[in-house]
């Protein structure tokens, strides 16, 4: 039921890839270090052996960190940002929603530990991916941008720390 409304609430909100920018990557990227930290305690009672108490507060702004993935995702695509700066949005958007759902349906603290885990590593590589995007978008100004339809991303887009930015 949360997760609908959630989702009801993302896409009342969204106003478009049109509405994403430069900005709005540094903010995302702002936002993934915002969230590691409210994610270290959760992590560190799950490491204890007890299940973390996940609030819907939590719950709701790693849904709208993984909506806004997609969002910036479409946007740089469409920017002519370098494609796997797109695609890393978008995966990192679809992990994002994984491990929150492996979070949510966790049935020990492993697990949760586990999912916590991951969505740590994701809120890292967020941070690397953000400044990336934003200096890629800021520096793209003399390139033509076209507006054809961008290639479909890879099975396995290239990791975080491989992206290079032209």
């Amino acid at each position: 039921m949360l997760k609908q409304i959630s989702l009801a609430s993302a896409l009342a909100l969204m106003a478009g890839s049109a509405s994403a920018s430069p900005e709005l990557a540094e903010l995302w990227g702002a936002k993934a270090a915002a969230l590691a930290g409210d994610s270290a305690p959760l992590l560190d009672t799950a490491r204890q052996g007890r299940m973390p108490a996940l609030d819907d507060t939590y719950v709701i702004e790693v849904e709208r960190f993984a909506f806004n993935a997609t969002r910036l995702g479409d946007w740089t695509r469409q920017a002519g940002a370098p494609p796997a700066i797109g695609c890393s949005f978008l995966s990192l958007g679809e992990e994002t929603e994984i491990q929150l759902e492996a979070l949510e349906g966790a049935r020990s603290a492993r697990a949760s530990a586990d999912a916590l885990d991951g969505l740590l590593s994701l809120f890292a590589d967020a941070r690397t991916l953000s400044a990336a995007a934003a200096w890629s978008a800021r520096h793209a100004g003399d390139e033509p941008v076209t507006l054809s339809q961008p290639a479909p991303c890879p099975e396995q887009p290239l990791r975080i720390d491989r992206v290079a930015v032209y």
